[in-house]
Protein backbone atom coordinates (compact mmCIF):
# COMPACT_ATOMS: atom_id res chain seq x y z
CA UNK A 1 0.00 0.00 0.00
CA UNK A 2 1.24 3.15 -1.67
CA UNK A 3 1.92 5.72 1.53
CA UNK A 4 -0.01 8.81 1.72
CA UNK A 5 1.33 12.30 1.79
CA UNK A 6 -0.02 14.14 5.21
CA UNK A 7 -2.45 16.61 4.49
CA UNK A 8 -0.83 20.23 5.31
CA UNK A 9 -3.11 23.76 4.77
CA UNK A 10 -3.96 24.59 1.69
CA UNK A 11 -2.92 27.51 -0.32
CA UNK A 12 -5.39 29.95 -1.21
CA UNK A 13 -5.51 31.39 -4.70
CA UNK A 14 -6.91 34.58 -3.58
CA UNK A 15 -3.48 36.78 -4.46
CA UNK A 16 -4.52 39.15 -1.82
CA UNK A 17 -5.91 42.10 -3.84
CA UNK A 18 -8.88 43.68 -4.14
CA UNK A 19 -11.25 42.20 -7.36
CA UNK A 20 -12.91 45.42 -7.48
CA UNK A 21 -9.66 47.74 -7.42
CA UNK A 22 -10.23 49.15 -10.75
CA UNK A 23 -13.51 50.54 -9.46
CA UNK A 24 -11.41 52.58 -6.87
CA UNK A 25 -12.07 56.50 -7.47
CA UNK A 26 -9.10 58.34 -7.89
CA UNK A 27 -9.08 59.86 -4.56
CA UNK A 28 -8.82 56.32 -2.66
CA UNK A 29 -6.37 55.59 -4.94
CA UNK A 30 -3.94 58.84 -3.96
CA UNK A 31 -5.23 58.14 -0.59
CA UNK A 32 -3.78 54.84 -0.83
CA UNK A 33 -0.41 55.95 -2.72
CA UNK A 34 0.13 58.78 -0.13
CA UNK A 35 0.05 56.57 2.88
CA UNK A 36 2.36 54.16 0.89
CA UNK A 37 4.79 56.98 0.40
CA UNK A 38 4.62 57.99 3.91
CA UNK A 39 4.87 54.29 5.16
CA UNK A 40 7.83 53.85 2.99
CA UNK A 41 9.24 57.24 3.90
CA UNK A 42 8.97 56.19 8.16
CA UNK A 43 10.63 52.68 7.37
CA UNK A 44 13.51 54.14 5.63
CA UNK A 45 13.91 56.94 8.19
CA UNK A 46 14.33 54.17 10.77
CA UNK A 47 16.98 51.64 8.54
CA UNK A 48 18.74 55.31 8.31
CA UNK A 49 19.10 55.37 11.80
CA UNK A 50 20.07 51.60 12.46
CA UNK A 51 22.82 51.87 10.07
CA UNK A 52 24.15 54.97 11.79
CA UNK A 53 23.98 53.23 15.23
CA UNK A 54 26.03 50.09 13.81
CA UNK A 55 28.59 52.56 11.91
CA UNK A 56 29.08 54.50 15.25
CA UNK A 57 29.20 50.96 16.91
CA UNK A 58 31.87 50.15 14.07
CA UNK A 59 33.86 53.14 14.77
CA UNK A 60 34.35 53.22 17.93
CA UNK A 61 35.86 49.51 17.88
CA UNK A 62 37.94 50.72 15.29
CA UNK A 63 38.95 53.18 17.35
CA UNK A 64 39.52 51.25 20.45
CA UNK A 65 41.71 48.97 18.21
CA UNK A 66 44.40 51.25 16.96
CA UNK A 67 44.51 52.31 20.56
CA UNK A 68 45.24 48.70 21.92
CA UNK A 69 47.67 48.77 18.88
CA UNK A 70 49.00 51.83 19.53
CA UNK A 71 49.91 50.97 23.22
CA UNK A 72 51.60 47.66 21.58
CA UNK A 73 54.41 50.06 20.35
CA UNK A 74 57.12 51.10 21.77
CA UNK A 75 56.95 55.05 23.57
CA UNK A 76 59.62 56.14 21.14
CA UNK A 77 57.64 54.98 17.78
CA UNK A 78 54.33 55.76 19.12
CA UNK A 79 55.96 59.98 19.92
CA UNK A 80 57.23 59.71 16.05
CA UNK A 81 55.91 61.31 13.36
CA UNK A 82 53.98 59.60 10.35
CA UNK A 83 56.77 61.32 8.03
CA UNK A 84 59.61 60.31 9.96
CA UNK A 85 58.04 56.89 10.73
CA UNK A 86 57.38 55.94 7.08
Amino acid sequence: MPLRKPVGKRRSTDSGVEPDRGALSQEKKDQRIALFLSDFDQQAKENIQEMKKELDSLLQTAEKALTVELLKMPVAIRKMKRKDLL
